[in-house]
């Protein structure tokens, strides 16, 4: 009865084993992707890395279009979304299905020009259908076939101010924060985020730096001395030793000539 049951055993375990094998090779299996990349001019994007990434948020390849503005990977089977990084920045879903050739075609697409006032600061970038979250910089030039979702910082430093934020707004909405829908797909879009500024030194951030510095300052100071003193200290043991010396040996030298007068006059 035991061996029986180890046989039926062993033998479900092939037999899932033989199903599942078709799945694991399909899922193995990847083709040639190539990637063209047009600008807004209609010229080729030389020399510019692009990002692929799975509609989870997870980079699947890398790399950098050649002097004809393409770009080769190894690619399953799926939707990705293809970005790249040059003056301006291109995202498009592309679907791979076997050997793929797919065109990101700025001439054919809407941007979206971000920027912020009256200091530069970093953005994320999320592409409509994607969990992928793109850092950029502004002031920045994105074109896409999909629209996004652009988020900004509440508040920054570029020392010596903090950064706090007012307003976002494109041509139709203002919000108070910072998070906006960009219409990539109706038309262009200029998206501006505004911040008020105020002295850095004010704001518990920095105030928590100064606290550590001036600790680091009293400690330095606290070790200097002491070790000023142990010195002073050390100094003034070995000055009075070789006084005490030179003491003994005067007096030991007066001794030896009193002995020495004594027993000349004896």
């Amino acid at each position: 009865m035991s061996m029986s049951r180890k046989l039926l055993g062993a033998l479900a375990f092939i037999a899932l084993a033989l199903l599942m094998m078709p799945w694991v090779a399909a899922a193995a299996t990847t083709y040639t992707t190539t990637i063209e990349v047009v600008g807004p001019t209609g010229a080729a994007v030389t020399s510019a890395p692009v990002y692929v990434y799975a509609l989870n948020g997870t980079q699947v390849a890398s790399g950098t279009t050649n002097s004809t503005g393409y770009a080769s990977f190894a690619l399953a089977n799926g939707t990705y979304l293809v970005f790249v990084k040059s003056k301006e920045y291109f995202f498009e879903l592309i679907k791979v299905h076997v050997t793929t050739h797919a065109v990101i075609n700025a001439t054919k697409m809407h941007y979206a020009n971000i920027t912020s006032v009256p200091a530069s600061t970093s953005f994320t970038l999320v592409p409509d259908n994607t969990k992928v979250s793109i850092s950029l910089s502004t002031n920045a030039t994105v074109y896409g076939d999909k629209n996004a979702t652009i988020t900004f910082p509440s508040s920054f430093i570029a020392f010596p101010y903090i950064y706090k934020l007012s307003s976002v707004k494109n041509a139709t909405t203002t919000l108070s924060t910072g998070t906006i829908f960009a219409n990539m797909t109706g038309a262009n879009q200029v998206i501006t985020a505004t911040y008020t500024s105020s002295l850095a030194f004010t704001s518990p951030l920095f105030l928590g730096i100064i606290a550590v510095v001036i600790l680091i300052i009293i400690v330095g100071a606290w070790y200097a001395g002491t070790h000023a003193i142990y010195n002073a200290m050390y100094s003034y043991v070995r000055r009075a030793a070789a006084s005490r010396n030179r003491f003994v040996r005067t007096v030991d030298s007066e001794e030896d000539k009193d002995r020495k007068h004594y027993v000349h006059r004896a």
